[in-house]
Order: C-alpha cells, then structure tokens, then sequence
C-alpha cells in the first residue's frame, strides 16, 4: 500500500484551486469536500479548530477528493508530531520569522536521523495504526 501526498503530486503538474475552511466542524467541512475543490485548509490559527476538531475534518475530507491541508494555530514540535500522528499530510505552518525556526519546522515532521519526529506507528492513524509498511 502506498501511502501518496495527491497535493503535494498535482501542486507539479497544474494549478489547485482551494477553500479555507474556518467552521471547525466536520459536517461544514464535508460539505465543502463535495463541492470539488481540490484542497480545503483546515485553521487552527484563527479559527477554533482544536487537534480534535481537527481529527474529524480529515476523517470527513478523506471519502473525497478534495486534499487536506492543516494550518495550526502554532509551529510547535509536538503539536505537528500529532497532527501528522492523526493523518495530515500537508501542513501550513504560520508565523515561521526565521531559519532557525524554518529548520526545526522541517525537523518536526521527519524522523531521525534527519529530524526530531518521534515514532510511534502502531498508536498513529496517519499510518493505519501500523498497516502501511516503510
């Protein structure tokens, strides 16, 4: 089973037109996956998405085609360990002023020895709680 970012694939070959998604509610964000865009950013910023919240709009995005972005309230280590944890593959990270703070961005969502991600497969939906192999 291959586990492929179609976003990040088609943001290559042609342009993606998207829908920032501010409801922090999954029936809201459901209705917006239907609607065919081909991304919906789910903010944390400044919308009340929590990590829950936010759990719920990927589970709703996910029968449709449309691809999920998360945009956290905050580029914090831990925080994008469990948004990648829970499923999200394309993450917009807000506030990032620096290269140092560019580089730990970068660290957090790879695993050693490139990064700083923990590893933790059998407990993360991101990995079909430990059914995608690699």
């Amino acid at each position: 089973m291959q586990y492929t970012n179609y976003f990040k694939r088609k943001l290559k070959t042609k342009q993606q037109i998207g829908l920032w998604v501010g409801l922090a509610d999954a029936y809201g964000t459901e209705i917006a996956a239907n609607a065919g865009y081909d991304w919906l950013l789910i903010d944390g910023e400044h919308a009340p998405s929590d990590l829950r919240t936010t759990l719920s709009q990927l589970q709703s995005i996910a029968a449709y085609p449309s691809q999920a972005v998360v945009r956290p309230p905050i580029g914090s280590v831990q925080l994008i360990k469990q948004l990648l944890d829970i499923g999200a593959q394309s993450l917009l990270i807000p506030m990032v002023e620096t290269v140092e703070q560019a580089e730990l961005m970068v660290k957090a969502v790879r695993y050693p020895p490139e990064g700083i991600r923990g590893v933790g497969a059998a407990l993360a939906r991101a990995t079909r709680w430990n059914s995608i192999p690699n």
